[in-house]
């Protein structure tokens, strides 16, 4: 059986809120300046910004994806703002934009993330990831960020960029990625301010961590989807 049309466990459907996996980005064929970013509270980035909070930074809730999408892709160079300038390393996946007009030419790996990055909404998700033929071949939890990052000014398309929380001892770029996509988070925001997009990035790596940590949701990491050698 193929392990992408493995059915996950019934226990996973309970109690979580239900969402497509992939509403339709209204943006996904413009700049981040031509939309407002508004945050899951209804406000926009800006005017939430200016009333003052003692909890979190920005809104989140996690919302079950229905299917969760399964995707595969090699890891490659971004922008190297991940650990240098924001202090989070990411991965960085392939999408073939480059082969947008004629997908037939593609693997059907992928031709799926790039439906994926075409069709879901931008903002944060909660995952499960594996570097399939790296050296540390665990399946770990991943904070992902898919979108244009609207705080920088360079992004020309939609990136997927997994921040896997967990310390590994050597970089895996060119190593193939396996992500299980479980739930959506937070759309993607806008900040003025470079310290508060920190902030923001650390807080949505614990939501995510404590996310996963739902009996249901872990199960997702026992997938035949992922290489259990």
């Amino acid at each position: 059986q193929d392990p992408q049309s493995a059915p996950l466990p019934p226990s996973l459907w309970a109690r979580l809120p239900i969402v497509p996996a992939c509403a339709h980005d209204p943006r996904a064929k413009m700049g981040a300046e031509d939309g407002e970013c508004v945050g899951a509270n209804g406000k926009k980035a800006e005017e939430a910004k200016k009333e003052p909070s003692t909890g979190p930074l920005v809104s989140r809730a996690c919302k079950l994806l229905d299917p969760m999408p399964m995707l595969t892709a090699k890891v490659v160079h971004g922008f190297g703002r991940g650990s240098k300038m924001l202090g989070f390393p990411t991965a960085n996946m392939e999408v073939r934009w480059d082969m947008e007009d004629t997908p037939e030419a593609l693997s059907p790996s992928e031709r799926k993330i790039l439906e994926f990055a075409r069709t879901c909404e931008t903002g944060i998700y909660y995952a499960w990831a594996q570097v399939v033929n790296g050296s540390d071949r665990g399946i770990y939890k991943v904070a992902m960020s898919i979108g244009w990052n609207p705080t920088f000014t360079d992004v020309k398309a939609k990136t997927i960029e997994p921040w896997i929380l967990h310390d590994y001892a050597e970089d895996f770029y060119d190593c193939e990625l396996r992500i299980v996509v479980c739930g959506f988070v937070r759309p993607e925001l806008k900040f003025d301010v470079f310290e508060e997009l920190i902030v923001a990035i650390r807080e949505d790596g614990e939501f995510c961590r404590e996310a996963l940590d739902a009996t249901s949701v872990a199960e997702v990491a026992k997938h035949p989807f992922f290489s259990q050698e």
